[in-house]
């Protein structure tokens, strides 16, 4: 193989053998060098010239000493990586302001009202939360996301209890919270702490909102700024890796942080979390099984150690307690005229119907 063919392009037959005779012969001087290729001291030291230029000799004093080639070409593929992973990152933020820009949004909307944009999915803002709670029921691998500002009023539920119930499933969760953002956040509940959300990192400020589901959907408002625009959903792979780049760039700049309000707690408890949560909003016990993935021995299991946990001595008195204990958000009680007031309370069997209990929060033990 010749010099030039490995990226020396400024080189050509006779570079390859000047080079070549000074590594048999280190340390000689230009007129040895001339002698030996039978050429003029003139053209030879202009030649040693453009291949001390590339890197492939180093003069010691008057002679000449020959650079290990691998080393040489190891370090010109290092500096064009450099350059390539920089124009990838102008590439990255480019589609980024892009996509956070309302001209995309404006597009994928013209392309809705003709039915041509494949891939991608319009919602109104009441359809936002609905869309994030079914892909997050179906995530198995991984959830991301960015959240720079708080979540806006009426959104439809609460994002935090949703990723509990994917977290005690195994989802690994990661997420890169503007300060603002995971302070109002916590507001929001001031009677509880945040259930565990994985890997947090916090910055001081985050570019835009987005989620993205095991890499297989993603998330994006129309406008940042203006939630009220609705948002889009896209399955398009192209679209869904150019938003994982960016979410993993931004990643990449902010060290992992656990914080106090978010630390990561056991599988157990994690689930246990989880299911308080389910049974509030109504589910029995053989579908929070279902959703959580486990039996419905160790839901009844759970629910014997959250009544322990609590210091209760039945189920029925369990939602109450967990309201109380700051696991649930409390919820304002309104009498009925027409109807006995329903206890609050977690069912001792699946059969028995729905359960609801007060609003938990991940127990500690």
């Amino acid at each position: 193989m010749r010099i030039s063919e490995l990226g020396f392009n400024n080189l050509d037959d006779f570079s390859e053998q000047v080079w070549r005779t000074v590594a048999r012969h280190p340390y000689c001087d230009v007129d040895m060098l001339a002698e030996w290729l039978d050429r003029p001291e003139p053209i030879v030291e202009a030649e040693i010239n453009r291949l001390v230029e590339a890197g492939l000799l180093r003069q010691v004093g008057r002679q000449w000493e020959p650079q290990d080639p691998v080393k040489v070409l190891q370090a010109r593929h290092a500096e064009q990586e450099a350059a390539l992973s920089a124009a990838r990152a102008t590439m990255a933020d480019e589609r980024a302001r892009l996509y956070r820009s309302d001209l995309f949004g404006d597009y994928v909307t013209g392309r809705q009202r003709t039915g041509t944009s494949a891939g991608i999915h319009l919602l109104t803002r009441d359809e936002i939360f609905g869309q994030m709670a079914e892909l997050t029921a179906q995530s198995t691998t991984s959830l991301r996301f960015l959240q720079n500002g708080p979540p806006p009023p009426g959104l439809g539920g609460n994002v935090p209890d949703l990723l509990a119930t994917a977290a005690a499933r195994g989802v690994q969760i990661t997420s890169v919270w503007a300060s603002p953002a995971l302070t109002a956040a916590q507001r929001r509940q001031p009677t509880r702490r945040l259930p565990p959300m994985g890997h947090i990192r916090i910055a001081p400020a985050v570019p835009m909102r987005t989620m993205i589901w095991d890499t297989t959907a993603a998330l994006i408002p129309v406008r940042d700024d203006d939630l009220d625009a609705g948002g889009l959903v896209t399955v398009a792979p192209t679209l869904i890796r150019a938003v994982t780049e960016m979410v993993t760039r931004i990643e990449q700049t902010i060290p992992t942080q656990r914080h106090p309000a978010v630390a990561e707690e056991p599988a157990a408890i994690r689930r246990q979390r989880a299911l308080l949560l389910l049974l509030d909003r109504g589910l029995d016990y053989t579908r929070a099984a279902r959703e959580l993935g486990v039996s419905d021995r160790t839901i009844k299991r759970d629910v014997a150690d959250l009544c322990h946990r609590l210091g209760v001595t039945t189920p029925f008195q369990l939602g109450a307690a967990a309201a109380h204990a700051g696991y649930l958000p409390h919820r304002p009680t309104t009498p009925r005229r027409t109807e006995p007031p329903v206890t609050t309370a977690v069912n001792s069997d699946a059969s028995q119907g729905p359960a609801t209990p007060g609003s938990p929060q991940s127990p500690s033990g």
